[in-house]
């Protein structure tokens, strides 16, 4: 809230994807321990939550309308949240291969 310290509330930051559950908009929340986790907006009425942030690309298996994000210690991919869904792709870096532009001139 803006007006805080009269102000104490917060809003959920929406993060651009639609729930696969109902179509409400996905917000990003906090544990009481500060733990990031992502949910649907229409809570208490939809019940989807992940740890994993969804990233607005479909799966190519399942055609589900989003990935996750899912990073550890190991590994970095985007996984298909979907249960009969066994999708996952490697999450590549760029490297500055885009910065070519100046090499032509």
């Amino acid at each position: 809230c803006s007006k805080y310290p009269e102000c104490k509330s917060t809003k959920a930051i929406s993060i651009g994807v639609k729930c696969p559950d109902d179509g409400g908009d996905l917000v990003e929340r906090r544990t009481k321990k500060g733990k990031i986790f992502y949910s649907c907006g229409n809570y208490p009425k939809c019940k989807f939550a992940t740890w994993y942030k969804p990233v607005n690309k479909k799966c190519p298996d399942c055609n589900a309308d989003f990935l996750a994000e899912k990073r550890t210690k190991k590994v970095e991919q985007y996984v298909c949240l979907n249960k009969e869904c066994n999708y996952k792709e490697e999450i590549l870096e760029d490297s500055g291969e885009e910065d070519n532009s100046e090499e032509n001139a």
